[in-house]
């Protein structure tokens, strides 16, 4: 038995023989099928795309076979008389100007909603006049004219688009809502599925070879084969990294459990594979006894000589090894803002692994922990492994912070500046790292100077204490790290009681190969884009980096909108302007990171993990975070 979501109809029907490259209407859903693929830009599931040109000055429409022709430009080229190289029809081609020839645009179908959208690039400025005109003369020669709708997917369609236009719209916020199924990591696996009612009461029993089918992502998740849940996920959550990072198949699928052929597998060993527009479960005889099998341990970098307070300009990244990943990045990033035209937050320095390990060595943490290292907790009960870490982490909790090493912490914090509420936050050698973001599994704090409800070594003593989470410990099990090499340091820097916009951003374009583009992720105040709350949702968009910035090419700058937030009405959180700025201080990053790091992989194949926010009072844009992003 086998069971697929997979787009049957627009992707197993193939060409009939018709070797015409360009028709001047599209009469049929037959014939939309024979000449669409998978559109460029992957934002979506379920998505089949037919590409299309008007001649502007021969009054002639081009519906155009996406399987033959990839770009817009080879079409025009090739049939139509262009004989500019790609830089001078990108000039031409995609600019606001009355007398610009070619007007260009994608025609998506839309499976789930069974609509069609029309879609302008990104870096488009077609004026308001070819739009309409554009529009209406698909519209005059397609089949599906009553289910036709302009996308206003770009911040320029946006901002012509108004009132006193007559033309059917919809919104990203419609498509993203409407779609029942998301590729979140494209991967394969082999397991045993588990169908999860009540994630509280069944939780415990899950285990490693597991493949589970449930409603709600827990805030701690299980070291599993694969997961497929009814709750979407931003390609820049906790979850979509975990998958990404462990290399299992994950997906979202809303009716997973009103599909009885999904749920019959339940406690059966299957294949599971998930793709782009659709994941497979299949019968397997795999022997899963074979996963999961731990191969050389990897032994992590830790000094403890360093027995100082670092202030951030001398956070460098040599340093990582004594404070952690995380602080060592900062100090990276702290020196990039010093060409840059970014800052980071202020009142910065770290505490490194030295204190860390001190305060486990004097109240006997380390002997608990040793006890626990030596047996096989990837096979024993989770919940006797719970409660061991539960056991070290109550001792750290509960015994005081180095009196001298608080006095030390709270004359720093007043030697670098006018700030006393401070954030305290994780800073371990297993994490940030290549191969390994650790993304999620260990705890922030904020502590305040003469705050009791906030006292700074509660804050310190959660951090520590978070190392040895069930979470990060688990994660740790999963890629075969020692934990015996792992230690806690703390990067610490002024708080922002109030934030206008939290952010993360990726410094490359996941949803278009070897092309420009940022992927942000971006929400109002508090409230977080990797874990939000129940069914909140944040701003998805693509940005570009204009001419000021751009490294490759010619860039006019420009957003690509995948879906907004729900707490904001329908518009983005950030302003235009302040969505320019951002994209071009990543590309300003990324160039420096790759050029101070002598990387010599493609720009395109590479790309940092950045986390970003805006001060509520002036707007002004910090980045707080900076790792590698890992594929």
């Amino acid at each position: 038995m086998r069971i697929s979501i997979c787009f049957l109809v627009l992707f197993l029907i193939s060409c009939t023989g018709n070797t015409q490259n360009h028709v001047p209407q599209l009469r049929t859903q037959k014939q939309f099928i024979e000449w669409s693929s998978a559109p460029l830009y992957q934002k979506y599931g379920q998505v089949s795309s037919v590409k299309v040109v008007y001649d502007n000055k021969l009054d002639k429409l081009h519906f155009i076979s996406a399987k033959e022709f990839d770009f817009h430009y080879e079409y025009c080229m090739d049939n139509l008389g262009f004989s500019g190289d790609l830089s001078d029809f990108n000039d031409v081609s995609y600019s606001g100007e009355k007398s610009r020839r070619f007007l260009l645009a994608n025609i998506n179908y839309y499976k789930a909603l069974d609509k069609f959208t029309f879609e302008l690039g990104p870096s488009d400025r077609m004026n308001i006049k070819h739009l309409e005109l554009f529009f209406k003369k698909v519209k005059e020669d397609v089949f599906f004219a009553d289910k036709f709708y302009l996308m206003l997917n770009t911040s320029h369609v946006n901002s012509i688009v108004n009132s006193t236009t007559n033309l059917p719209t919809i919104t990203p916020e419609e498509i993203y809502d409407g779609q029942v199924y998301q590729p979140i990591s494209k991967h394969k696996s082999f397991g045993r599925v588990r169908v999860i009612n009540d994630w509280e009461s069944e939780f415990k029993d899950i285990l490693p070879t597991d493949i589970i089918i449930l409603n709600t992502i827990p805030e701690v998740f299980p070291m599993v084969s694969g997961v497929v849940v009814t709750e979407f996920q931003t390609p820049l959550s906790h979850v979509t990294l975990l998958g990404q990072n462990r290399k299992i198949p994950i997906c979202a699928y809303t009716k997973a459990f009103d599909t009885k052929s999904l749920l019959a597998f339940d406690n059966k060993v299957v294949e599971f594979k998930v793709e782009q527009d659709t994941f497979y479960i299949a019968m397997s005889d795999y022997d899963l006894s074979l996963l999961w099998r731990p191969g050389e341990r990897i032994v992590l970098k830790k000094k403890l000589e360093l027995d100082s307070l670092v202030p951030v300009n001398l956070l460098r990244e040599r340093l990582s090894a004594a404070v952690g990943n995380k602080a060592a990045n900062f100090g990276e990033l702290h020196k990039f803002s010093k060409k840059l035209d970014f800052v980071t937050p202020e009142s910065a320095f770290a505490i490194p692994f030295y204190f860390y390990q001190k305060h486990v060595n004097t109240i006997g943490a380390q002997t608990a922990i040793n006890i626990l290292l030596d047996k096989n907790n990837l096979r024993r009960s989770q919940d006797e492994v719970r409660k061991d870490l539960e056991a070290i982490q109550n001792l750290i909790l509960n015994n005081e912070v180095n009196a001298s090493l608080l006095i030390d912490i709270e004359r720093m914090i007043i030697r670098l500046g006018g700030f006393r509420r401070m954030r305290f936050r994780s800073s371990t050698n297993a994490e940030d790292m290549e191969g390994f973001s650790g993304a999620g599994i260990y705890t922030s704090k904020t502590g305040e100077i003469g705050n009791p409800k906030k006292p700074i070594d509660q804050a310190i003593r959660k951090v520590w204490a978070s190392l040895w989470s069930y979470n990060a410990f688990m994660e740790r099990e999963v890629f075969n790290i020692d934990h015996s090499s792992v230690a806690m340091g703390i990067l610490v820097h002024r708080s922002f009681p109030d934030e206008a916009v939290n952010g993360v951003a990726i410094t490359s374009n996941l949803y278009r190969n070897e092309y420009m583009g940022f992927v942000v992720n971006a929400q109002l105040g508090y409230e977080s884009v990797v874990q939000p709350n129940g069914d909140i949702q944040c701003d998805q968009f693509l940005c570009y980096p204009d001419e000021t910035a751009a490294a490759y090419g010619e860039s006019e700058g420009g957003i690509d909108i995948i879906n907004y937030s729900s707490l904001n009405n329908g518009k983005l959180v950030m302003t235009n302007e302040e969505i320019q700025e951002l994209a071009n201080t990543l590309e300003n990053i990324k160039r420096s990171y790759l050029r101070n790091h002598y990387i010599r992989t493609s720009y395109f194949h590479f790309a940092l993990d950045l986390e970003f926010k805006l001060d509520k009072d002036t707007r002004k844009l910090y980045i707080k975070q900076m790792r590698i992003y890992n594929w």
